[in-house]
């Protein structure tokens, strides 16, 4: 039975004057992996923060959360860690961060640095937990933002992956990771991304924005039959 967590209606976005988004509808049920994707200027990011209710002006539609609160939705922007030269933070310090916040003022107990060290081999970067976060590569630095997020165990991920590196077997290594995060963890993610090709064999669906007529496909990524 199906258990929608997101459901869009309708949904139009004018900016100066310019429609951006044109009667986007789409439903997300809990532990699927959405892909958006569309060329540069399609719309994909904007789109994501008028979820989030980031962007609002020139906003029309509905946007429906089911059955989850705010403190269940994170989102992870494509940007790397700001991260200054002389910070002396380690990976796996940076991780533990984030668990603070779930924690509310009360110490990290060694169940806690179990749960951090955990969330750090998910994301296959054990090798690195105690390398100074500056020292790490931009993807790196992107696969420990999202641990970070990871590990207050958000039942609903929105992320923005940056265009940080073309090494396909990087991608590929972490679609898997997150595939694996929805069906062991029944956690919804929805990933902007431009590689349709890359991550269709492990997201479930795809919403694909056209940038020249402002039309969109939405369903099974799998059955998405590129226009010309």
């Amino acid at each position: 039975m199906r258990e929608v967590i997101l459901s869009v209606k309708d949904l139009n976005l004018t900016v100066k004057g310019k429609n951006l988004l044109e009667n986007i509808n789409f439903s997300i049920d809990k532990g699927e992996y959405l892909a958006i994707s569309g060329i540069c200027g399609s719309g994909k990011s904007i789109l994501i923060k008028s979820l989030l209710g980031i962007v609002t002006a020139g906003l029309t539609g509905e946007i429906h959360y089911h059955n989850i609160g705010k403190d269940e939705v994170t989102y992870i922007p494509q940007n790397i860690l700001d991260i200054k030269d002389d910070f002396i933070g380690s990976t796996k310090e940076i991780v533990a961060i984030g668990l603070l916040s779930k924690l509310k003022g009360r110490c990290m107990t060694e169940e806690s640095w179990v749960k951090v060290d955990e969330i750090l081999e998910l994301l296959n970067l054990s090798e690195v937990k105690d390398k100074k976060i500056n020292k790490l590569s931009h993807w790196q630095q992107f696969k420990v933002k999202i641990a970070r997020h990871l590990i207050i165990d958000p039942k609903l991920i929105f992320i923005d992956s940056p265009s940080s590196t073309s090494n396909t077997k990087l991608k590929n290594e972490l679609y898997k990771v997150l595939k694996d995060i929805c069906n062991n963890r029944n956690t919804t993610i929805i990933h902007i991304t431009q590689e349709v090709k890359g991550i269709s064999p492990f997201a479930d669906k795809l919403l694909f924005l056209n940038k020249n007529d402002n039309s969109f496909y939405f369903g099974d990524i799998k059955n998405y039959i590129p226009t010309k």
